[in-house]
């Protein structure tokens, strides 16, 4: 059996190459690796290190209940547009129905949205836990299911990690900012300083895994889905982060606009995050 190679950026491993004897490259990438799909084949070394281009045949599907990275995608896909139709509303209130114009309707769709966030990232961890790519293309027996794990030289582990963080903060945010009657100072620590915390975690989350498809600190591959799916959801994550810039308010009220302009972003954040997940549907199918 060939010696299987270690690749990525610094001391993180994003894929691992095995040179077989007529030539051919068997590569195991950390994103397809934790998502149930097969190692690619290369023809060479130098095709090796280039990120694949989808196949068509993925598009084509959309059920897949056994897998959990299809329940991952559809998870963040509805809660991507309960937090997009949450700040919609909030910042259009005259094209909605009188039902969702409601604040305490509002602040619901919000919890439910971080409940579904919270939901796919917990998943989402598990994947990473019970499929890390370090033991990818090895001879280790296949280890037993695991709940908790310790992987800190793989990008998309440390990435789903912060990310599950990140939207824990978000259901403080959105269940305390239900509350009524909080002052300035307290609508600061309990509404913004979770909501701040929660966008600073995906933004982190979002590079590390748009690092973990590039297998390099930035790539440039508008070819491979993957990529792409990294890419919006980092253009997501920096719309929540000027969202929660432009809702902060320390002792003085936040003004009417700046409240329209967080929720304009929330909504341009929703929206990348809900492309995101929707191209996490034929990710999953892409195989070879």
């Amino acid at each position: 059996m060939s010696i299987v190679h270690n690749r990525g950026p610094g001391p993180f491993i994003t894929h691992r190459v095995q040179p077989l004897a007529n030539g051919v490259h068997v590569v195991a990438c950390s994103r397809r690796h934790r998502k149930g799909l097969k190692p690619h084949r290369a023809p060479d070394a130098g095709s090796a290190e280039r990120l694949t281009s989808p196949h068509g045949n993925a598009f084509r599907h959309f059920l897949a209940p056994r897998r959990m990275a299809w329940w991952v995608a559809l998870l963040f896909a509805a809660g991507s547009a309960l937090f997009t139709a949450g700040a919609a509303v909030a910042a259009w209130p005259e094209w909605a129905p009188a039902l969702l114009s409601d604040p305490s309707t509002q602040g619901r769709i919000f919890i439910i949205g971080a409940v579904l966030f919270t939901a796919a990232a917990a998943l989402q961890w598990l994947e990473v836990v019970n499929g890390d790519v370090a033991l990818a293309l090895g001879s280790e027996a296949k280890s037993p299911w695991r709940w908790l794990g310790w992987c800190p030289r793989n990008l998309g582990y440390l990435a789903c990690a912060v990310q599950l963080l990140g939207t824990v903060m978000f259901n403080f945010n959105t269940i305390d900012a239900t509350l009524a009657g909080l002052d300035a100072r307290q609508e600061m620590l309990w509404v913004w300083a979770p909501n701040m915390a929660g966008c600073l975690c995906f933004l982190v989350a979002s590079y590390l895994a748009f690092a973990e498809v590039s297998q390099s600190y930035f790539s440039f591959a508008v070819h491979n889905l993957s990529w792409w799916i990294a890419a919006v959801n980092m253009l997501g994550s920096v719309a929540f982060q000027v969202s929660a810039l432009y809702s902060f308010g320390f002792h003085t009220p936040v003004s009417d606009a700046s409240i329209w302009w967080a929720n304009f972003y929330t909504v341009i954040g929703g929206l990348c995050f809900l492309l995101g997940s929707c191209l996490m549907i034929p990710e999953i199918f892409d195989e070879e």
